[in-house]
Order: C-alpha cells, then structure tokens, then sequence
C-alpha cells in the first residue's frame, strides 16, 4: 500500500506556506477558477515524480518574489513511513531541483515509485490530437513508476541515441558500431516493456471507455519500428531497419527507427479516433486510459497508486462523474472543481473536501454552495 499522508508547501507557486492532511478515498479541492487548486495537484506530481506536469522548467513554480520553494509529503510505503523532498532554487541566473528521500539527496530514478500517481488534465485531449509524443510520454510515465529499470534503459536509451546522432552528422561510419549495438541492446528491453504494457493497457481502457460513454469499442495498439514476438525477433527487426535506414540516416543526421519513433494508435469502433471521434469522445477516451493506467500499475504494485483529477469533471455529466468517482473506498483520489454535485457527496463517507480562495486553505463540510450551477 501506497499513501500520501500530509503536504508542506513554502513559496510554492500562490501559496507562502500551506499544509494538508490526506486519508483514504477521495480529497476534493474546491474553489474558483485561479485560486490555487491545480497548483496543489502540481505539488503532489512533483514531489512524487520529481518533474511539473506544468511546465518544462520547474523553477517557474517558485513563489514570485521568492528565491526557491520547496515541497514536502510524507508518505506510507509497504508499511513504513517516508519522508519526500524537492526544493526549487532560481539564484545566479541557474535553476536547481533537488530531490530528497528521508533527508537524503536522491536522483530521480531513486524517487520513482515511492509515491506511485496517475494524473488526468485537460490537456490530456493532446495524446488522441497531438504528436507522437505525447502518447510515448504517457507510456514512459507509468513505467518509470513500475519499473526503476525501464527508467534507467530509457534514460541510457535517449543519451545513446544524442551521441549517435553527432556520429551520423559527422559521417563517422566506423565509429557507429559500439553506438548500434547499445541502441538495439536497449531498444529491444525498452519495445518488449511497452508491447506487454500496451496490451494489458488496452483491455482496462476498453471496459472503462464502455463504463464511461456507454457505447463505443476503444482499441489501443502499439505501433511498433522493431516487430516481435520476442526479444530475439524484436532484436532481429533491428538489426534490419538499422540497415535499411543507413544512408537516409547520414543524409538527415538522424537516427531514422527505434522506441524513440514508437506511436500508440488509438481507434473508435476500428476508424481512427483522432479522425472519426467527437471532442466529447476524445475527452472519454483520455480519462479511460488514465483509469487503465491506474488499474496496471495497481495490478503490479498490489494497490491503486495516487489518482490525481486536474478539472477532470469539468466536462461531464453528473452520471459520468458519479462514473468516474466509483472507486474503491480505500484508494486514494484527489481532484479539483469548482464544485461537486450533492449526489457524488451522499453516502460518502470518505470524500474531504478543502476549499481553496486565492491561496488559503481551510477544511469545511460539505456544503450544496459549492454544487456547480
């Protein structure tokens, strides 16, 4: 079992200073739109992940004004108490992020799993409409949380492929052996890894697609560069797209085929759901594949890891997120809204509820004021 018990933050983002108590079953954040709740979400994903799911430079979460700011949870992991750290510094022109577990500097594979998290957004509609990207990202994410070894081949992965890419700008055909060899060796654990997880993750993604929308087939597939049924096959299919891409590698000085060019194809009743789907439809379909992934990652870890809702209920019905919200009562959700149905409330005996107004933080009962006109 995995559980975030209590958050600090000091000049993070709007926040001076603020605390916040966590239980099982669902914490709900609510308030006005720029009052703070997304930043507390944000909180969390970086204390337990050591990245922003906001933004490219974690520095600008800092306080304005502020010199750094710092973030600290303590945590239950498989029975023991933790505690996890990050403190932000913007000082000499030079940011800083420092990850600490139990006081002790960690780097950020060290941290991955300690608090496992599955975050749904709104920016989420840019796995089904966006880049490639955004779709290995989202597969990276969850395994970097099961796995400390697929956090470390892929990071190994990416710094192989840069050199490699100055060898093929140089031309240098001779020195790329050694490169290839790495490359394939880490492709094909880092391929094998995701076609396993694809596969369990399109089964959840099926069945809470059709709990959510209520009609509809969602399939998720992996489209592979190295096809196989096997690592020996995946490593075989390397070898040969290496060889068949060479010269228009050293013609673009970019390596042409690998994980790197992976892509998840997602389709609504067999068509593609980029092209055919409706934006309510797309909308469903990120937040199914956000529920699979959780129900992976608990499947493996033995419990549900922290489910983080960023204005997830935003765009649904009331049925949907009275949907959305059947979880067990001893997992653990937090999510922000401006306000909550009075049906998701009864009978919930486990739902807590902070409201947040530009920055303060207070715990109240519910109250139907907060019902969403």
């Amino acid at each position: 079992m995995h559980r975030l018990l209590r958050l600090w933050l000091r000049g993070f983002r709007n926040y001076d200073r603020a605390e916040l108590t966590f239980g099982p079953g669902t914490t709900a954040l609510v308030g006005p739109n720029g009052a703070g709740k997304s930043n507390l979400l944000e909180a969390i994903h970086l204390v337990a992940t050591g990245r922003s799911y906001r933004t490219g430079r974690e520095a600008e979460a800092i306080r304005r004004g502020e010199s750094g700011a710092r973030v600290r949870a303590q945590v239950t992991r498989r029975g023991h108490d933790e505690e996890l750290e990050v403190t932000l510094s913007a000082e000499g022109g030079r940011d800083r992020v420092q990850l600490r577990v139990n006081g002790v500097v960690t780097p950020r594979g060290g941290v991955l799993g300690r608090l496992p998290v599955v975050l749904a957004a709104p920016w989420d509609l840019d796995v089904v409409r966006g880049s490639a990207g955004g779709r290995r990202r989202l597969l990276n994410g969850a395994l970097a949380q099961l796995s400390p070894a697929y956090h470390f081949a892929l990071h190994r992965y990416h710094r192989v492929i840069a050199q490699r890419n100055v060898l093929l700008r140089q031309r240098a055909a001779a020195a790329l052996e050694p490169w290839d060899a790495q490359m394939t060796m880490l492709g094909v654990r880092i391929t094998a890894r995701r076609r396993e997880y694809t596969r369990r993750l399109g089964v959840q993604a099926a069945a809470w697609f059709e709990r959510l929308m209520g009609a509809g087939t969602l399939d998720v597939t992996y489209r592979v560069s190295w096809p196989g049924s096997d690592d020996e096959e995946i490593l075989h299919a390397a070898r040969g797209e290496l060889a068949r891409c060479r010269a228009d590698e050293f013609r673009r000085g970019l390596t042409l085929t690998g994980p790197h060019r992976d892509d998840l194809d997602l389709a609504l009743n067999g068509a593609p759901l980029r092209a055919c789907g409706s934006q309510g439809e797309w909308r469903v379909a990120t937040l199914a594949l956000r529920l699979a992934e959780r129900a992976v990652m608990a499947e493996d870890l033995g419990a549900p890891p922290l489910l983080l809702l960023d204005d997830a209920l935003a765009e649904l019905d009331a049925w949907r997120q009275r949907r959305l919200l059947e979880v067990d009562v001893e997992a653990q959700v937090a999510l922000t809204t401006t306000g909550l149905p009075g049906e998701v409330e009864r009978g919930r005996d486990t739902l807590r509820i902070w409201t947040i107004d530009e920055g303060r933080i207070a715990e109240r009962p519910w109250s139907h004021q907060y019902e969403p006109s």
